[in-house]
C-alpha cells in the first residue's frame, strides 16, 4: 500500500494553475456546505471521513492491473484507479498541469481515470489527491509519473552535452552517461547521478575512486608544502597578537584587533590561491561536474559548476532543450 499524506483543509488555497483552480473551487464549495450544515468537527469527520484510498495502475501507460506505479510517456495516455472508500461527490485530481484528465468517474470502489501527458512534459513524480466532500479532508498518494526516455541537450560556455535518461518508475534518482562536444567534436563522456524533483533536474558527476584519491593527495600535498607552512607561521603570529589584544585595555581592544585584520585577510587569500592552483591542476579537462536546471516547455535553464577552465565554485549559465520520443 502506498504511503498516505493526510491533510485537514480548513481554508481554500490560492488559485493557481488549472488543477489548483479546480481544487480551490471545490474547497470554496465545501466551505459553504459546512456552514450550511452547521456540523461540529466530530460529526463532520464521521459523515465525511478521511478518504481511505490506494493507487493502482491499469491498462495502457503503466503495465498490469494492480501496479503501484504508472509512467506516462509525454504525449501519451494511460489509465489508473484510486481504490478505496470515498464519500459521494468527493474530488480526485492529479496535482500537475502537465497531465490532462481525459475521462474520469467515481465508482462504488473508488475513482477511475484516463489521463494524457503533455508532449513537452519533463520527467517528474506526481501526486494524486483525494478530497472528501464537505469536510475537505484530503489524502495524497504517489504512483503516477511522467516517465519514459528523455533526451537532454545542455549548452554551457560553448560546449554541449547530450544525456539520455530513463528513470525507473517511482524513483527520484538514476544514473546516465552524458557526452560532451565542442564544435561538433566529441570531447568525452561522464557518468552522472541524476535526480528529479518537480521540474528541477540535478546532475552530479560520479568521481572514479582513483580520481578522488588523487584529489585528496593533492590537497594533502598543498597543506604540507613549505608555502602553506609559512602561512601557518604567519597565522600563529597573528593569533598571538590577538591574544595580546584581549589582555590589553578594554577600550583599545577593538582597534587592536582591527589593525591585525589586513594580515589575516592576506593569509586567507594566499591560502585560497594555493588551493585554487591545486584544484586547477586536478580539474576536469572538459565539461562540468555538476548541473542544476529547470525544465519547462521543452527548454532548459540553470547553472553549472566544477567546469573545465574555471574555479570549482564558479557558476556558469546553462541553457538547452529536451525531447522525448
Amino acid at each position: 500500500m502506498n504511503r498516505l499524506v493526510l491533510l485537514l483543509v480548513l481554508a481554500a488555497p490560492a488559485v493557481g494553475g488549472d488543477w489548483e483552480k479546480r481544487q480551490a473551487e471545490f474547497y470554496a464549495k465545501a466551505n459553504a456546505e459546512r456552514k450550511q450544515l452547521g456540523l461540529d468537527a466530530n460529526a463532520l469527520r464521521a459523515k465525511y471521513p478521511t478518504p481511505q484510498v490506494t493507487f493502482s495502475g491499469t491498462g495502457s501507460g503503466g503495465g498490469s492491473a494492480g501496479a503501484s506505479c504508472v509512467a506516462l510517456c509525454p504525449g501519451k495516455t494511460g489509465t489508473f484507479v484510486v481504490k478505496g472508500k470515498l464519500p459521494q461527490n468527493s474530488l480526485v485530481l492529479v496535482q500537475s498541469n502537465d497531465v490532462e484528465v481525459v475521462e474520469e468517474k467515481q465508482t462504488s470502489t473508488g475513482w477511475e481515470a484516463t489521463v494524457k501527458a503533455k508532449a513537452d512534459a519533463p520527467p517528474e513524480l506526481l501526486w494524486v489527491s483525494a478530497i472528501s466532500a464537505v469536510s475537505g479532508i484530503a489524502v495524497s498518494v504517489p504512483g503516477l509519473e511522467i516517465g519514459c526516455e528523455h533526451t537532454f541537450n545542455f549548452e554551457v560556455a560553448g560546449d554541449t552535452m547530450v544525456l539520455k535518461v530513463t528513470f525507473p518508475c517511482g524513483k527520484e534518482e538514476t544514473t546516465a552517461n552524458g557526452e560532451w562536444r565542442r564544435a561538433g567534436k566529441v570531447l568525452g563522456s561522464y557518468t552522472y547521478q541524476v535526480r528529479r524533483s518537480g521540474h528541477s533536474l540535478s546532475l552530479h558527476r560520479q568521481v572514479p575512486q582513483e580520481e578522488a584519491m588523487a584529489q585528496g593527495q593533492g590537497t594533502m600535498a598543498v597543506m604540507q608544502s613549505k608555502e602553506w607552512k609559512a602561512l601557518d607561521t604567519r597565522f600563529n603570529a597573528v593569533m598571538a597578537k590577538v591574544q595580546a589584544c584581549t589582555k590589553g585595555p578594554q577600550a583599545q581592544m577593538a582597534a587592536c584587533m582591527q589593525a591585525l585584520q589586513p594580515e589575516m585577510d592576506s593569509i586567507n587569500k594566499e591560502r585560497q590561491a594555493l588551493m585554487d592552483a591545486s584544484d586547477k591542476k586536478n580539474s576536469l579537462k572538459f565539461g562540468c561536474g555538476a548541473l542544476d536546471v529547470q525544465a519547462n516547455a521543452g527548454k532548459l535553464n540553470g547553472t553549472a559548476n566544477q567546469c573545465a577552465g574555471h574555479k570549482q565554485d564558479d557558476r556558469l549559465p546553462v541553457t538547452g532543450t529536451y525531447t522525448s520520443p
